[in-house]
């Protein structure tokens, strides 16, 4: 649509008090300004200024925006859907901020309705668990919890970036979203870590590292819950880390809304434990494979030791694990 047929279609909304059509007109009118009025520099003047004249007008509508925004947030069975759409009106008609307030509180709420519930199911779930013979629960669930408690935040905030870039108003708004997924998601990874008895592997790894002994070698039994324990720990931390830097693409200083910066701490812990529990891991495969080697004919007097295939079997798991969640400094 040009800018005149946007222009008309303003009038004609505003004559007829139609925010929906008032708001696309001026959304009409900025986009065929931005495409440029092929190098006629008048032209291009003369928009700006028609543009300021619709926007001035438009404000006398900022009342009823309002008032479609309270009504959009009230009750406890809110629509988001509906409650974007009355907010992108507001920031149409440049009362983002006055919106502020009243859209924050309901998309908190929203979302907090939402990471309870997640947390709640992870508690029904770590209830019903059944325990193995090896003494350990199924902990898919914390996986699919903490996957489904991110995408959720990270769609909501989404949403809000795409109706305005500005950081005075997204701060305010998305940063109570933050700091609530950041506790809830603090919550949920204490209760894996628990679980998944993180504190004594790790004590274990690392009394192996200071001892550097190849007497001992753990069961098969241990190294495939430490395999799968690594699987489930590079997941949670790739998830982890995939959130904090998509929080500095959306505003600058989001991630700092985090009060006690447990979220970032918990990161850099989790980190940490993995290249441990990874090092002995590799260190206990690559041991019990030399010592259970034998040699394997590959043709007609050829012979090569099964430790080959074994350690390279391992190495690469331990490549592949270890690249689904390491972020280089400059991708942050």
């Amino acid at each position: 649509m040009s800018f005149e047929e946007s222009m008309t279609a303003f009038y004609v909304g505003f004559a007829e008090q139609q925010l929906d059509q008032v708001c696309q007109s001026l959304s009409g009118m900025r986009l065929a300004i931005q495409r440029g009025s092929a190098g006629d520099a008048e032209a291009a003047a003369v928009r700006d200024e028609l543009l300021r004249a619709c926007e001035l007008k438009a404000a006398g509508l900022r009342d009823a925006a309002l008032s479609q925004l309270q009504s959009a947030c009230a009750g406890s069975d809110v629509d988001v859907d509906a409650a974007l759409a009355a907010f992108a009106r507001c920031a149409s008609l440049g009362a983002a901020q006055d919106a502020v307030p009243r859209f924050g509180a309901c998309l908190t709420r929203i979302f907090e309705t939402q990471a309870r519930a997640s947390l709640d199911r992870v508690r029904a779930s770590k209830r019903g668990a059944k325990v193995n013979e090896h003494g350990y629960i199924d902990r898919a669930f914390y996986v699919e919890a903490l996957s489904e408690l991110l995408t959720g935040a990270t769609d909501i905030m989404n949403a809000v970036a795409d109706v305005t870039a500005d950081p005075e108003v997204l701060r305010p708004v998305l940063g109570p979203i933050h700091a609530s997924c950041a506790s809830i998601t603090l919550e949920i990874v204490h209760m894996y870590a628990g679980d998944a008895r993180m504190t004594a592997w790790e004590r274990r790894a690392n009394a192996q590292a200071q001892r550097g002994s190849t007497e001992d070698v753990e069961a098969d039994e241990s190294l495939q819950m430490m395999d799968l324990f690594l699987d489930e720990l590079a997941f949670i931390i790739r998830v982890l880390v995939s959130y904090t830097a998509f929080l500095t693409t959306i505003c600058d200083g989001l991630e700092t809304q985090d009060e006690s910066g447990g979220f970032q701490v918990k990161v850099q812990e989790f980190s940490g434990v993995y290249l441990v529990l990874e090092r002995f891991y590799v260190f206990q495969s690559v041991h019990k494979a030399t010592a259970i080697a034998e040699p394997q004919e590959l043709q007609d007097g050829v012979f090569v030791s099964s430790i080959v295939e074994d350690v390279s079997f391992v190495l690469n798991k331990a490549f592949f694990r270890a690249s689904q969640w390491c972020v280089s400094p400059a991708s942050l």
